[in-house]
């Protein structure tokens, strides 16, 4: 018998990079910079940047309202259903980050949903900010032979997502994930959602 090499229990990861990001990015980091001077926004993962509230479809236009639609078009794309049951709707939260030089995010997760999104709007000139998606499998990868690691699996412990402008990020919201500190001039913009199922009507 032919020797295989099968890899179970996978985490999927969905990139995706919008064909029109310059003119849909500008529209985006003119309604966010607006929003920002408007509303001192919240305190949870971030530091030394401002959140916005989960407003975000209230004040960001047509722009945003195209973002929201891709990310769910994609949660629709990648996402499985049982025969006997419709394909999901979704409920979505969603919010702006501007994060100004020395700004990171906290490890966390997203719970009560079921993806978790991240849009790039500005990236900026600098370094570091790589979003940091961690091994759900740790600490038990490490409990035995630390030094070892599964051959042609993929990383382990934890891989960084480099930021660019107009790319999109989706990943389970039980992942836990970081923001590493970013050091540049200006300001970095990005855009965060939790697509949540929505109940089924019966």
């Amino acid at each position: 018998m032919t020797v295989r090499v099968l890899h179970f229990f996978p985490t999927p990861v969905i990139f995706d990079e919008l064909a029109d990001a310059e003119d849909l990015n500008r529209d985006l980091e003119a309604a966010i910079l607006a929003q920002r001077k408007r509303d001192v926004g919240l305190t949870l993962s971030n530091r030394n940047g401002w959140q916005s509230k989960r407003d975000f479809p209230q004040w960001a236009g047509q722009a945003g309202r195209r973002i929201v639609e891709h990310a769910t078009r994609l949660a629709s794309e990648h996402t499985g259903h049982g025969p006997n049951r419709p394909p999901p709707s979704w409920n979505v939260d969603t919010w702006a980050n501007v994060s100004e030089s020395g700004g990171f995010n906290m490890p966390h997760i997203h719970g009560g949903t079921f993806w978790s999104a991240v849009y790039y709007v500005r990236t900026g000139e600098g370094e570091g900010g790589q979003l940091v998606l961690h091994d759900p499998r740790m600490p038990a990868l490490r409990m035995h032979a630390p030094a070892l690691r599964f051959k042609d699996a993929g990383p382990d412990v934890r891989t960084e997502v480099q930021p660019k402008s107009g790319l999109m990020v989706l990943f389970p919201a039980w992942l836990l994930h970081s923001v590493e500190p970013w050091q540049g001039e200006g300001h970095r913009i990005s855009i965060a959602m939790n697509i949540r199922a929505a109940p089924l009507r019966r």
